[in-house]
Formats: C-alpha cells, structure tokens, sequence
C-alpha cells in the first residue's frame, strides 16, 4: 500500500510538473496609455512536446485579445475566466496581446501602476507627458520614457503633465474649426451686401442695398437660429447651453482629448460620426475606440451603428 501510494504522489508531481512547465515567459511589456489603459504584450515560448497552453491573465476586463504564432498567424485559444488556453502545432513563440483598464487606478491627478510579475524583467513604456512620482522599487533600466522593472510585485505613481505645446495644439485645432464656423455663419447674411455695392455706382441705390441686406439677414439668422447645432449662448435640443454644457463637463474626470470630442459633437446637434471627432482629434482608431468606451461608461455618450458608420450620441 506504501508503495502504490508513493508511486500515485510521484505521477502526481510529475504531472504538476509537465504543467507547470508548459511554456516558458521569454518577455513582457506593457505600454500605459494617458487615459488608464495599458496594453499587455506578452511572449511565451511552448515546449516542444505540448500542443496546448494555459497562460494566465493579468486582468479580467480584457479587450483586443490576439494570439499569433512566430510567423504572426493567428492561433486559436479559448478565454477561462482570467486564464485563456492556446491551440497550436509545430510553434515555436507565442505572442499573446490585448488591452486593460485594470492595472491602472487613479485618485485626483494621480495615476498608479500594479502588476504583480515573477517571471522576467518587466519592460513599461508611459506615455511622453508622463512624470514618475513614486516607485516601488529601482528600474534596473531608464531609456526615455521606458523602465525595465525587476520581477516582483511592482507599483508605479505618475501624473499626466500637460506641458505648453499642449494647449497650444489645442487651441489651434479647437479654435479653427469653431472659427470656421462661426465666420461661414456670419458672412453669409452679408454676402449679398458685399455683392451690390460693387454692381451700383449711384447713391441712390443705397437705401434698397440696405433693405436687401436687412431682409436677407433677417432670413439667415432664422434658419441658422433653427439649426440643430448649438453654438455659445445658444441651447441644444436638451435646452443647455454651451457654457452649461462645459461647466456640466467639470464634475467628470474627463482628458482634453474627451472634453474637446464631446464639445465638438455638442456643436454639431449632439451627434456625430466617430470617424470625425478621430479626424478632428487627429488620433489613432485604437485611442479613439478606447475613449469611446470610456465615456459610454460614463454614460455621456451612446454609441450606434448607423449605414455602416459608427455614430456618437451625447447623452444629456
């Protein structure tokens, strides 16, 4: 009986043992985005006998899973709670990536990396307007905004710095576009005075270019007073004005990036297509998908589909 019970602890470690020695972790690195998420790259090497893989998460609210093999095709793999398993052959690296809100909080300016990492040196790439307040331990290497971490239970505080040329490139693109605006809306009305004047040589004419301009003035401000778009001093079809809005706006914990696509969509009726406010912002898919689902989480946006094209709601 001794003996069949040693034989059954032995084939238990052994088994214990072929699992815990699937793969092994060649690398991982995460790159901290200004709005909290971070996005997880890991590399992982099977060994050559198994066709399978369990690899832990190292979050559960997990976006943008994919898993490619070395020659970057795509690898089936099925999601287990916080661990995903890999199906494969004949592979020799796996490179498993996805995005997460969750080793990120953040209290007043501060933000705050966790990651709990055993394995190798952990490589962190923070956003350029980031500044380093607090670490839990010593980078074993500094290179621009890159740290490589020791293993272990690591935890880093930052603040987001909005240095001057940010505000200026803020200025710059919100401005022109309400500018624009504001001029296509305010010259129009006038166009035709701008017109006469140069057509009539006498002074007699000047009392009908008047009535003219007064009449065609008075007809633009009322279809432009009708449109759906609120601009400053004018109100939404929620009745809230565009100063209401912005102060409606300070009691949320909102980037200048998501302030200014919110104003933006306020400015044209309260809805528009994602496709703009990216172009108007000058951001990535991935940044502005992001953003997106954040402020639906915060229920000031509805997102939906329509033609094709996914659109943006203010939700007021």
């Amino acid at each position: 009986m001794k003996a069949k019970a040693i034989a059954i602890a032995l084939l238990l470690l052994f088994i214990a043992g072929m699992v815990s020695a699937q793969y092994t972790n060649e690398s991982l690195t995460l790159t901290v985005y200004s709005d909290g998420y971070v996005k997880v790259d890991q590399y992982i090497k099977p060994e050559n006998y198994v066709v399978s893989v369990t690899v832990p998460l190292l979050a559960k609210d997990v976006t943008g899973l994919t898993i490619l093999d070395d020659n970057g095709n795509p690898l089936p793999y099925k999601v287990n709670g916080s661990k995903v398993t890999v199906y494969f052959e004949n592979v020799t690296r796996i490179h498993i990536r996805y995005y997460t809100p969750d080793l990120t909080s953040k209290n007043g300016a501060i933000w705050t990396l966790k990651i709990n990492w055993n394995s190798t040196p952990l490589k962190i790439i923070f956003p350029k307007n980031a500044v380093i307040i607090d670490l839990s331990d010593i980078p074993l290497e500094i290179s621009g905004d890159t740290l490589t971490m020791p293993p272990g239970n690591q935890t880093i505080s930052y603040v987001i710095q909005y240095s001057s040329p940010e505000p200026t490139e803020t200025t710059t693109s919100t401005l022109p576009s309400q500018t624009t605006t504001t001029q296509s809306n305010l010259t129009m009305p006038s166009s035709p005075t701008a017109s006469n004047p140069g057509s009539s040589t006498g002074t007699n004419w000047t009392p009908i270019l008047i009535g003219i301009a007064v009449v065609v003035g008075l007809a633009f401000g009322f279809t432009y007073l009708k449109k759906p778009g609120a601009k400053k001093g004018e109100e939404s079809e929620a009745g809230m004005s565009r100063e209401d809005f912005e102060r409606y706006l300070k009691k949320f914990d909102l980037t200048k990036e998501e302030e200014k696509a919110l104003l933006y969509i306020f400015d044209r009726g309260g809805k528009a297509k994602q496709a703009e406010v990216r172009d108007m912002l000058g951001i990535p898919k991935t940044t502005a998908w992001r953003m997106f689902q954040r402020l639906e989480k915060q229920g000031l946006v509805r997102i939906y589909k329509k033609r094709r094209e996914n659109w943006v709601e203010l939700v007021l």
